[in-house]
């Protein structure tokens, strides 16, 4: 019963070191990973990554995504559809062809380098929203196009993930390729149906039940099962729980589902989640490898803030409103780290690198907010 003590500890430690976090400005998130890398074999070993926190570690991934897709705001994406795809697509393209090219250099390989490239094209808006509604901003043409970009980012990171972890992931070689397409085809089209006709008869049909929880029973259900059948198809789970959300987020219900996402995924296996990628990192090395993460850094702030600001002036905003638009997606957070863990595990990402990778993540995530401040500011 040890699994108990473990993950005792790291609700307990992932709440009071994310509290403290946000009180000195920064996302809670990152305290929590700062629990698991205390918790874990690199400071204080009093817990290990056993199966039991692996699988809440798992579970958490996908109510995060679940619920990205049930908060994703589709009439925002339609309004600023032509600027947002244009900031998420420039904003996609140049970290892949930065972090490509220097992990070329380091050796790693064109599919680790790719991989690199895949998990630095990630963006997360959510310190970025803070910001903008600190300085009442978040409804302004620059607002509104970080949030529909983000949409569109998180769409095209997952789909990249997914397609990248099917073809190059452990064991996908010995699949036929045509068969894992044909499967995947076939995935995209449940999607289409699910979204359309599956899930909102379902969630009728809950709401008709008479137990109260019906509704949000039958939401984590949906969530859940699409996950798996992602992952059938060679998929990530995450693809799956996201576009799960969205369906659901497209129902009279969706605000029920929402309610009890939150309570079960941030209560409990989110911080699991989180912690355990502080768990996974270690110390050993990283006095040879400082320069890596300093490069990664710059890399990770310049790439997304001038291809997303390239990709925002292309569409006809001014260059104040480009720079604020791409100082609001350099923010990796919780995308990112969902990525990177996904690709340690399907072996995409070289060990040795890993914690290296996830310091420049929260690096990116502690800086942006400071670059969001200045670009607002300087209008």
């Amino acid at each position: 019963m040890e699994y108990l003590a473990s993950i005792g500890l790291i609700l307990i430690s992932t709440l009071i070191l994310g509290v403290l976090s946000q009180r000195i400005g920064m996302p809670a998130v990152v305290g929590e990973i700062l629990a698991g890398l205390l918790l874990g074999p690199a400071v204080l070993h009093l817990v290990n990554l056993n199966h039991m926190v692996s699988v809440g570690s798992e579970i958490g991934v996908i109510f995060l995504m679940f619920i990205a897709g049930l908060e994703c705001d589709f009439d925002l994406v339609k309004k600023y559809l032509k600027p947002a795809f244009s900031v998420a697509i420039c904003g996609v393209i140049l970290p892949v062809l930065a972090f490509t090219f220097y992990g070329q250099i380091l050796g790693q390989g064109i599919e680790k380098a790719l991989f690199w490239g895949v998990i630095f094209s990630a963006t997360s808006v959510s310190i970025s929203v803070e910001v903008l509604q600190e300085f009442g901003k978040l409804k302004s043409v620059a607002g509104a196009t970080i949030l529909g970009a983000a949409v569109v980012d998180d769409v095209i990171s997952i789909v990249l993930l997914s397609i990248f972890s099917s073809v190059f992931g452990t064991g996908s070689g010995s699949k036929n390729l045509l068969v894992l397409f044909t499967w995947q085809i076939l995935f995209f089209v449940l999607i289409i149906l699910v979204i359309k006709w599956i899930a909102p008869w379902l969630m009728r049909l809950a709401d008709l039940l008479p137990a109260n929880s019906a509704v949000s029973v039958v939401g984590i259900s949906i969530c859940l099962l699409m996950a798996y059948l992602a992952e059938a198809a060679n998929l990530s789970t995450v693809l799956g729980a996201f576009f799960a959300g969205i369906a659901i987020a497209r129902t009279p219900l969706r605000d029920q589902v929402i309610k009890s996402a939150n309570q079960v995924g941030y209560s409990f296996f989110i911080p699991i989640f989180f912690a355990a990628i502080g768990m996974e990192m270690s110390f050993k090395g990283l006095s040879s490898t400082w320069i890596i993460v300093i490069v990664m850094t710059v890399l990770a702030l310049l790439t997304k803030w001038i291809g997303c600001g390239i990709g925002a002036k292309l569409t006809g905003l001014t260059w104040n409103e480009a720079n604020v638009v791409g100082s609001g997606m350099v923010s990796r957070g919780e995308m990112a780290l969902i990525v990177a863990q996904i690709g340690l595990a399907s072996h995409l990402l070289a060990p040795e690198l890993y914690s290296e990778i996830i310091m420049v993540i929260v690096l990116s995530t502690i800086l942006s907010p400071i670059m969001l401040k200045f670009s607002i500011k300087s209008v």
